[in-house]
């Protein structure tokens, strides 16, 4: 059932990644939170095979740790305990992320940065959702003899749900570069074939279950889309989407005459003191125009027979077209893509150890269908070097969920969780990340050899005020 994928935690896959959100060894994992970080980093050449990881939060639906662990229900596939659902009264909200890095590739020349990707990603949200209606929605009108009679209300709730392939490219342009300092300009084009979308926006409902099987509704405004493509297809859909980036860095080297990986500059690139990014990513759209539909619903009261055991977005939009009034339907439909303002700060303590700081927000979508990124705050400290590279990271999502993670990063190979402690069973289970890839990288151009060390003649190893 659509509708309960995030409720009843079926497993997705994260691209944020935030244990290697700085790492200068992996622009084709870095460049999707910023297209600039394509340049000027340890790699000259980036080959991404394959990446894949594990992202789900809620904070409805949980397991009590001390009987259940990542990895004996999830890696070991044991037989999960009962759900456990927390009724502390607050509007629910929960994301689950899915990102298969397929292939991608990275390299630069110069002042100049280049990169492409080929992704398939689903995403699945639900915002605002009052406990009582979560509770129908994940265990159908049969078993909500709690509330039998009582007048039920919730205003602004929402559920997405979208899977697409997305085609990139990235370009990206020192612009600036003297002294001790650069700037660069970057940007990502994407082509997005949507493969499945769907929504439901209730701006208002109030409504009460008589029986197991009959609902009033008082009152339902509100909006169902969804787009499922012809049997057999892959594309219901296709939409555009950009990334757009900034950097600024104060370096160790003198940079007037900027040529990393030549023979001036030992066959290497230069080292910075600290970065500071910005980045918009996943500004964008896709139109579902095959075997779509998108339903307005304004009804006056009305009783209807309700099974919320079998309800999926489409089956939800033929019941609300079916069974109440004032609706109106039409054969296409947007979703925004879920689009965030991504900011990275990263400080070379030197000796091959660095302090990170990041903040996404996700940008709050009300009056439209689309996925809504969580608020992310994430602190983190790596030891890189070409071969090794580990980083601890603390974060916090939506201000709230606390999280402790570890990124660890063996030559071409690396893997991570942006939440340890969910492994373990030592805390109650509200979700996980863990994520891997298996990358090739060249750190030298072909067939430069050095002339001098780098720091001689237009280089040297102190910062400048």
């Amino acid at each position: 059932m659509v509708l309960v994928f995030v409720l009843s935690f079926q497993l997705g896959i994260s691209q944020d990644e935030y244990g290697i959100a700085h790492s200068n060894y992996a622009p084709t994992k870095t460049f999707l939170h910023n297209p600039t970080n394509t340049l000027d980093n340890k790699t000259y050449f980036d080959f991404n095979l394959i990446g894949a990881g594990v992202f789900v939060y809620n904070d409805y639906l949980f397991q009590k740790g001390t009987q259940f662990s990542f990895m004996k229900n999830i890696v070991l596939g044991e037989l999960w305990p009962d759900f456990q659902f927390n009724t502390n009264g607050k509007l629910k909200q929960g994301f689950q992320d899915t990102d298969v890095q397929l292939i991608s590739g990275a390299f630069q020349y110069k002042e100049h940065g280049f990169a492409f990707g080929v992704r398939t990603r689903t995403y699945f949200d639900f915002r605002r959702v009052s406990t009582s209606v979560g509770k129908l929605i994940k265990d159908g009108t049969g078993r909500f003899e709690d509330y039998y009679g009582e007048t039920l209300n919730t205003k602004k709730m929402f559920m997405n749900q979208t899977a697409f392939t997305d085609i990139s490219f990235s370009y990206s342009n020192m612009f600036y570069h003297f002294a001790h300092k650069s700037m660069a300009l970057g940007i990502t084009a994407k082509y997005l074939i949507g493969i499945t979308g769907a929504g439901v926006k209730v701006d208002e409902l109030e409504f009460n279950v008589s029986d197991p099987s009959i609902t009033d509704f008082f009152k339902f405004d509100g909006s169902v889309a969804y787009g499922v493509g012809d049997s057999g297809k892959l594309s219901a859909g296709s939409g555009f989407a950009v990334d757009l980036g900034y950097v600024y860095k104060k370096t160790l080297h003198n940079i007037t005459h900027y040529e990393p990986f030549s023979k001036s500059s030992a066959c290497e690139n230069y080292d910075y003191k600290l970065k500071i990014a910005a980045a918009i990513i996943d500004l964008g759209f896709i139109n579902f125009n095959k075997r779509a539909a998108r339903i307005d619903i304004e009804t006056d009261p009305t009783q209807v027979a309700l099974d919320a055991n079998s309800l999926t977005f489409e089956q939800f939009g033929n019941f609300a077209t079916d069974n109440l009034t004032n609706t109106t339907k039409t054969d296409e439909f947007r979703m925004l893509t879920p689009a965030a303002l991504n900011i990275q700060v990263d400080y070379n303590l030197e000796n091959n150890f660095f302090i990170s700081g990041q903040y996404m927000h996700g940008f709050f979508r009300r009056n439209v269908f689309g996925v809504k990124r969580p608020h992310v705050i994430a602190m983190s400290g790596r030891y890189q070097r070409k071969w090794l590279e580990g980083s601890l990271v603390a974060s916090a999502y939506n201000y709230q969920d606390f999280r402790m993670g570890l990124a660890i990063r063996l030559g071409y190979l690396t893997f991570g969780t942006d939440k340890l402690l969910s492994m373990f069973g030592v805390a109650d289970f509200y979700g996980t990340d863990a994520y891997f890839n298996i990358r090739y990288f060249m750190t030298k151009k072909p067939g430069c050899k050095r002339r001098h060390k780098k720091g001689r003649n237009n280089a040297t190893d102190c910062v400048k005020n």
